[in-house]
C-alpha cells in the first residue's frame, strides 16, 4: 500500500503536464524535485482532517494548468513516513487559511494562517495537513529569482531599491552564492497588521487570475505581482522575518517570535493576544520564555515596555503620566515601581540623569 502511495505520488508530479520533475521517486530520504518552468504556484485545499477528505490541488505555470485530487492520508505520506524532499527552486509556503505542520530537516513547526516560511534549495521538508486549510506553495527557479531582483536596477521609483536591504534579499544571494546553508526564513504577520489574510489571498486570485486568462501584458503582470508579494513580505510594518539556521531547535523558532511580537507591541501584548497570534497555549508560551530567559511571560514582555518608557523619557518631553498611560498602565504607581526596580531610580530621575 506504502509503495502504491509513493507511485501514485510520483506519476501525478512526474507526468507530462506536471512542470515538476521527481528525481529518487523510490526514495525515503533523497527524493529531489526539478522545475521545469521559470516558476510555478500550486494551490491547495483540504476538505478535512480524516484521511479518506480529500486534497484538491491546482497548479499553474506559463500557458499550463493542472487539477487533480488525492487523499488526505496520501498527501501526508511524506509526513507521517518521515519522507520528505528536496528541490533545485525557492519555495514559498503560504498558509492562507488553517493551520499546517512545516516538518524541516526532522523539526516540526507550526504555521497558522497568514504566515509564511521561504525553503531554500538545501532543506529536506514535508507538510502536514490535520485540518481544514488552503495553503500556496510558490516555486521560483534561481534564474527567475535572479531576474526579479535585477528589475530594481534599472527602476524608475528608488523606492523599488528598498528590496535590496531586505532580509529576504540577502538570504537569497547568500544561497545563489553558496548552496549549502541550513537555514530558512520564518515570516509571521507584524503586530498591527490585521489584515494579512485578506491581502495574501487578494494577491494570490489574482496571481492565479493573471496565469488562467493571460493577456497582453501578462508577462509583465506576472512578474509584478510576484514583485509586490516579495516586497509585502519585506516590509518590517507588514511581517516580522527571522532567518532561522538548522542548529537551532522549534523552542527556539517560538522564542524568536514571541520576541519579535513583544519588541513590536513594546512588551503590551497580553498572554490571550500572543495565544491567538501564535497557536500555542499561554501556558506553553511561558514555558518557552523561561527556558531562553528565566523570566515568566509577563516579566519579559515588561522589559521590553520599561525600555520604551526609557526610551520616550529620554527622546522626548512628554510628561511621564502620558508616558505611562501610552504604555498602557492604568495605575502610576505601578509604573513608577517596575521602572524604579529596573533601573534604581524613579521615571523623574531617570529623565534628568539623561537630559
Amino acid at each position: 500500500m506504502e509503495k502504491d502511495i509513493k507511485l501514485d505520488m510520483q506519476k501525478a508530479l512526474d507526468s507530462n503536464d506536471s512542470s515538476i520533475k521527481v528525481q529518487n521517486g523510490e526514495s525515503d530520504f533523497s527524493r529531489y524535485y526539478h522545475m521545469r518552468v521559470p516558476f510555478q504556484l500550486t494551490l491547495e485545499y483540504c476538505a478535512g482532517c480524516k484521511p479518506e477528505d480529500y486534497v484538491n490541488i491546482v497548479t499553474l505555470s506559463f500557458e499550463k494548468a493542472v487539477l487533480y485530487q488525492e487523499t488526505l492520508a496520501k498527501k501526508n505520506y511524506s509526513y507521517v513516513n518521515n519522507a520528505p524532499h528536496f528541490h533545485d527552486y525557492f519555495e514559498f509556503v503560504i498558509v492562507l487559511e488553517g493551520n499546517i505542520i512545516q516538518r524541516i530537516e526532522g523539526k516540526d513547526y507550526l504555521y497558522p494562517a497568514g504566515s509564511c516560511c521561504l525553503i531554500n534549495r538545501n532543506l529536506r521538508h514535508a507538510e502536514h495537513y490535520q485540518s481544514q486549510c488552503r495553503v500556496l506553495y510558490i516555486g521560483l527557479s534561481p534564474d527567475f529569482v535572479t531576474e526579479l531582483f535585477s528589475c530594481a536596477q534599472n527602476a524608475f521609483f528608488s523606492a523599488e531599491k528598498r528590496i535590496y536591504e531586505s532580509a529576504l534579499y540577502h538570504f537569497i544571494t547568500a544561497d545563489l552564492i553558496n548552496l549549502g546553508e541550513r537555514a530558512y526564513l520564518d515570516f509571521i504577520p507584524a503586530y498591527q497588521n490585521h489584515l494579512t489574510a485578506s491581502r495574501l489571498h487578494a494577491m494570490t486570485e489574482a496571481m492565479v487570475h493573471t496565469l488562467l486568462f493571460p493577456d497582453f501584458g501578462a508577462s509583465y503582470q506576472i512578474r509584478g505581482l510576484l514583485c509586490s508579494f516579495l516586497s509585502y513580505l519585506s516590509a518590517p510594518s507588514q511581517y516580522h522575518c527571522t532567518s532561522i539556521r538548522l542548529d537551532k531547535n522549534s523552542d527556539f523558532l517560538l522564542f524568536a517570535r514571541i520576541t519579535r511580537l513583544f519588541e513590536a507591541s513594546d512588551g503590551r501584548m497580553t498572554r490571550t493576544e500572543l495565544e491567538q497570534a501564535l497557536h500555542y497555549s499561554g501556558d506553553y508560551l511561558n514555558r518557552i520564555v523561561n527556558k531562553f530567559t528565566d523570566m515568566c511571560l509577563y516579566d519579559y514582555g515588561m522589559t521590553f515596555c520599561l525600555k520604551k518608557a526609557a526610551q520616550y523619557l529620554t527622546e522626548s518631553s512628554e510628561p511621564i503620566s502620558a508616558i505611562a498611560t501610552r504604555l498602557k498602565f492604568t495605575n502610576r504607581t505601578h509604573f513608577y515601581a517596575l521602572f524604579k526596580e529596573k533601573y534604581g531610580v524613579t521615571p523623574k530621575d531617570y529623565r534628568k540623569m539623561h537630559m
